[in-house]
């Protein structure tokens, strides 16, 4: 069995397919520590945001082309939802929000042929 390869580990990991790929490693981790969920919320909660800080740093420094993730912070936050399940959420700084809106904002102007 293969571990699949992180975004900023592959050689197009640079410009506006650098966010693309963080936004795939993002969900991903959040998804792995939701499925902790049976472990203590607070333990969870920081070790997610460890992992969050660091691969925010590993896309810093390996994603080419873009400055999107410079001087950039996530902030895990955590809560038990109305079924009792622990739900992580992401909250990303203005910087790099700002560079993900305009991501989207040009995807959607993109026309399909």
């Amino acid at each position: 069995m293969t571990t699949k390869q992180w975004g900023y580990e592959r050689a197009d990991c640079r410009g506006d397919f650098a966010l693309s790929l963080f936004l795939d490693d993002m969900d991903r981790l959040i998804t792995h520590y939701t499925g902790r969920a049976s472990e203590q919320p607070e333990t969870v909660l920081f070790q997610a945001q460890a992992a969050a800080n660091k691969l925010l740093q590993a896309y810093e420094k390996n994603a080419r082309n873009t400055t999107a993730f410079t001087s950039q912070f996530i902030e895990i936050k955590s809560l038990i939802n109305a079924t009792n399940n622990l739900v992580l959420v992401p909250i990303f700084s203005s910087g790099l929000k700002q560079k993900l809106v305009e991501l989207l904002n040009r995807s959607n102007q993109t026309s399909l042929h």
